[in-house]
């Protein structure tokens, strides 16, 4: 009960001095703070939009390659492989194991 009074007593000792610290900062740190967390924001936003593109690319090029194995599977024994057979071949193919 202790530790949970002087973790709260913390907390609020925190916010409220964190509080006073914005009201006495100028005019121009406020607006450098605006502007680099925009850049930082706009930075991040191109980053992950760049990987979750990269991402789906992988998807569809793995999703093509299943596609063009099972049926080369079917055509050549008549039934299609299963997905023990599927994922041993992705990884001696590839070097790394289909993601789905």
């Amino acid at each position: 009960m202790n530790g949970k009074f002087l973790t709260a007593s913390a907390l609020a000792a925190t916010m409220t001095f964190g509080a006073i610290a914005p009201a006495l900062a100028d005019g121009a740190a406020s607006t450098r703070n605006i502007l680099i967390g925009g850049a930082a924001a706009a930075v991040l936003i191109t980053n992950y939009n760049h990987k979750k593109r990269a991402k789906q690319e992988e998807n569809r090029e793995q999703t093509r390659r299943q596609a063009s194995y099972r049926s080369y599977y079917y055509n050549h024994y008549g039934h299609y492989p299963s997905e023990g057979q599927y994922r041993n071949w992705y990884y001696r193919n590839y070097g790394m194991w289909p993601s789905n």
